[in-house]
């Protein structure tokens, strides 16, 4: 405690770095899949839980921004790919009401695939470039 009262007070001595921002212990989906994945709450919190999984994972060479877009990627694919075979057994089922609602979900997963939809969001991308404080 002394020793770095007095270090402090030395020429050419650094002050202290500041104190790591607060954030969200949960990762943000990006803004513009939040918006049309509204309707899907549920995958909503899949995403932020894929999220979550790239924020606390060991560091890698790799930048955690990178492997953040490369989970959404996957999860979004893992939607569409759900979406379609729950268009498969609506139209094996002969229900209309529950193919048009598969026909809908199919038409919104395959949107949202679309990297370019996404991928301008600064404050997902912000999040992931800040490296984690120490956790308690």
């Amino acid at each position: 405690m002394v020793i770095k009262r007095l270090g402090r007070s030395l020429p050419g001595c650094h002050p202290p770095a500041a104190p790591p921002q607060k954030r969200s212990v949960l990762p943000p989906v990006p803004r513009s899949l939040r918006s049309q994945l509204k309707q899907y709450p549920e995958h909503i919190e899949r995403l932020q839980l894929a999220l979550h999984g790239v924020s606390v994972a060991r560091t890698t060479r790799r930048p955690r921004v990178e492997m953040a877009v490369w989970a959404i990627d996957d999860r979004l694919s893992r939607f569409l790919a759900e979406a379609r075979q729950e268009l498969d057994a609506a139209v094996c089922s002969g229900d209309p009401e529950r193919l048009a609602r598969a026909k809908e979900t199919e038409a919104v997963m395959a949107t949202v695939c679309r990297k370019n939809a996404w991928m301008g969001d600064e404050v997902f991308a912000a999040w992931f470039r800040v490296e984690p404080g120490p956790t308690r």
